[in-house]
């Protein structure tokens, strides 16, 4: 942790290192939890109520926490005196949800008027499980995206490119990433990878859906945690933390927008056909099951911890029961995405009081199946072609794109304002820690 500054009332330097010092401590301890919340891709929300929370069982005075997307600025008035306090952390790329509950336990657990020093340490010993490139998580990657097309309506053979083309991609990814590029230079290499593999094999494979099986691999790379989370802060007021959220996400889509538009000026792909039909019930049957298993991939790509699985699966499974029934009767897309993420968030309420989860993981696990990735990229993709066009484009494209875009918009509104509702409405006064 890197401390920059720290000042007394009088505006004379106080060395933090020096560490002999309770309020100096207890700064320490603040940015130190806030720093590692924020690096597991905690809401804004609860990194300042456990800092509030922590900062009460240390007994640390009058409490100000701006919280950045770059930095964190505490300030403490204890007694007499005002200090400041700075730390950074690098962007969060992924939710590591495993640290966020172990944190949360040990808040729970903590004692009353324990020594800053002490938490401090038990803070950088606490059991945390990191993101590990393993077997199952490549396997619950494959898996989420395959379902999400699905979803989209891609056939069986286009399901098989969507697997491969994901396989390829995922191994390009974390090449390309430990070699030590950026963030988005490893976004654009892993949509090219992807997009490329893709429509490769569907020269190969002949599937009735190509242009889903060229998009749908790309779909991972989202990140839809940093949507989410960004809707989050800028409706509770955090602008200066939600609008970089929205900014990264919104960035990763540019990135991927120019990825695949490289491979489609040169591979125009045909038309997608209907794909399964099933009877309602049938469809019912699946999508509710899918949508419990898409939570559970999410689980184990965030690490989930063991006992948020279950409540992970079944807020997943009734979020995708609610939004097929809602569409099947004539309902809008993003009406059904509303009510499903409506129902998500009071099961997990539910359920996280009784169990002491973090309300945030199946909310995030859950809800990430119904990011509208396919439709914001195909309206990007839309954009682009009124541009190449110019005044030649059709009236086709123009109104193709524009529906397109706003169906994305209001899908992803309807996500953030169904997750977050029943958190405003029944649990308003609620510390989230």
């Amino acid at each position: 942790m890197d401390i920059t500054d720290v000042q007394n009332i009088n505006g004379q330097a106080i060395g933090a290192a020096a560490g002999g010092d309770h309020p100096d401590d207890i700064l320490k301890a603040e940015l130190e939890l806030g720093r590692r919340l924020f690096m597991a891709g905690a809401p804004g929300q609860r990194i300042l109520d456990s800092i509030s929370f922590l900062n009460e069982k240390l007994h640390g005075g009058r409490l100000h926490v701006f919280l950045g997307f770059e930095a964190m600025v505490i300030t403490l008035e204890h007694g007499a005196e005002r200090r400041v306090a700075m730390c950074d952390y690098p962007m969060p790329i992924a939710m590591n949800a495993n640290a966020i509950e172990v944190i949360s336990r040990y808040l729970h657990s903590l004692p009353d008027g324990k020594a800053p020093v002490s938490v401090i340490h038990d803070l950088e010993k606490l059991p945390f499980m990191h993101h590990g490139n393993t077997v199952l998580t490549y396997a619950a990657i494959i898996l989420f995206t395959v379902i999400f097309g699905y979803f989209n309506r891609a056939d069986a053979f286009g399901l098989l490119i969507i697997g491969i083309a994901v396989l390829v991609a995922v191994l390009v990814r974390e090449l390309v990433y430990h070699r030590g590029h950026g963030y988005y230079i490893t976004v654009l290499a892993t949509t090219l990878v992807a997009t490329v593999t893709a429509a490769l094999l569907s020269r190969l494979i002949p599937t009735s859906t190509p242009l889903i099986s060229l998009i749908i691999p790309c779909v991972f790379i989202i990140p839809g945690f940093q949507l989410i989370n960004g809707g989050w802060e800028i409706l509770r007021n955090h602008l200066h933390i939600g609008i970089p959220r929205l900014m990264v996400f919104l960035n990763v889509l540019a990135i991927m927008t120019v990825g695949l538009l490289a491979v489609l000026l040169i591979y125009t792909p045909g038309t997608n056909n209907p794909a399964f039909t099933f009877p309602f019930l049938w469809v019912l049957t699946i999508d509710t099951i899918l949508g419990g298993v898409t939570a559970l991939c999410i689980c184990t790509i965030m690490n989930a911890p063991d006992r948020a699985i279950l409540v992970c699966f079944l807020c997943g499974a009734a979020g995708r029961f609610i939004r097929t029934n809602i569409v099947a009767a004539g309902g809008d897309i993003y009406l059904g995405v509303f009510c499903g993420t409506l129902v998500i968030s009071v099961i997990a309420l539910v359920c996280c009081s009784h169990w002491q989860l973090p309300v945030v993981l199946p909310l995030v696990a859950a809800s990430l199946q119904f990011i509208p990735g396919y439709y914001i990229i195909t309206s990007l993709q839309g954009m682009a072609r009124i541009i190449s066009m110019g005044q030649s484009v059709s009236y086709g494209v123009v109104a193709s794109t524009i529906s397109t875009g706003l169906l994305s918009l209001f899908i992803a509104v309807s996500i953030v304002m169904g997750t977050l509702l029943p958190l405003l409405i029944f649990s308003r006064d609620r510390q989230w820690y």
